[in-house]
């Protein structure tokens, strides 16, 4: 049995999407409430990371061409030419000894050899040779191994990173609560709480149509091999679907980023958080 893998071949795609002033925002938002800068910091960790994870197969060419090119192309400097011709003028004094007798002929052919070395390393310099980056990312996407771990590394991204937002759901609740335990598959116990803590923005931090989409996409990923569950049936699914089953590309992690940090953010700012021992503790 076999099954497609279906992956975005721009090496482009693969940048970071965890580049623009969130963290910042969140520390800044949570700062007076240390439990929940906690809380704040925690999440931003783990989408910081999973960002240079998503982004680190595309480094690879780069990478290599950063090593090849600075390898290949490095120019000699003077006082390697130099060291260059005193070593090759030992070597020939030692098959010829009359040329230590003669110290003129010595810095003859010193001299001589110094402008050789010169002329042959200005042209070495001339001629760069520098690796194609865009080739050595085409020969890496006929490789299995690599678009199989490729494909399995944008998965495990996009899970953590819902992963981390619900972590941090939960955390903060419970925060809100003075510490109490709460669980979001004890779906009513969970509503009623987080409504009475911070009212409509159940909504905007958990329980709309697109945030449904996208954990029915994370389950499926968890439960169900990547493959299109009858959940998802009914709803427009956020990634790309093929014979079935489930392929998250670069813009989907990038997508779910722009989904999820607002309404963190929105619930860091709650007033809920700066009241007098916590009401509802």
């Amino acid at each position: 049995m076999q099954r497609a893998i279906l992956i975005d071949e721009r090496p482009e795609s693969y940048g970071s999407f965890f580049t623009d002033n969130f963290a910042d925002l969140a520390f800044n938002a949570t700062t007076d409430v240390p439990d929940l800068y906690e809380i704040a910091f925690d999440l931003v960790a783990e989408w910081r990371s999973m960002s240079y994870s998503a982004a680190l197969p595309a480094t690879i060419p780069s990478a290599l061409k950063s090593f090849h090119d600075g390898y290949t192309n490095q120019e000699e400097s003077e006082a390697g030419i130099l060291k260059f011709a005193n070593v090759i003028l030992q070597k020939v004094a030692q098959t010829t000894p009359e040329i230590t007798s003669d110290p003129a002929l010595q810095k003859s052919l010193h001299d001589q050899l110094i402008r050789i070395s010169a002329e042959i390393d200005e042209i070495n310099n001339n001629l760069r040779i520098e690796l194609d980056a865009n080739a050595v990312w085409k020969h890496y996407l006929t490789l299995s191994p690599f678009t199989l771990g490729l494909s399995g590394t944008l998965r495990i991204v996009f899970v953590a990173m819902y992963g981390a937002y619900e972590n941090f759901i939960v955390r903060a609740l419970s925060t809100a609560y003075g510490g109490r335990r709460f669980s979001v598959t004890k779906r009513k116990q969970f509503e009623k709480a987080f409504r009475d803590a911070f009212g409509n923005l159940y909504e905007n931090c958990w329980d709309n149509d697109t945030l449904r989409s996208y954990r029915l996409v994370r389950n499926a990923l968890v439960h169900a091999g990547g493959r299109v569950t009858p959940p998802l049936s009914g709803v427009p699914i956020p990634v790309v679907v093929h014979n079935e089953t489930l392929h998250i590309y670069p813009q989907h992690l990038k997508d779910l980023y722009d989904l999820l940090k607002q309404p963190a953010l929105e619930l860091m700012e709650h007033s809920h958080f700066r009241l007098p021992q916590n009401a509802n503790a």
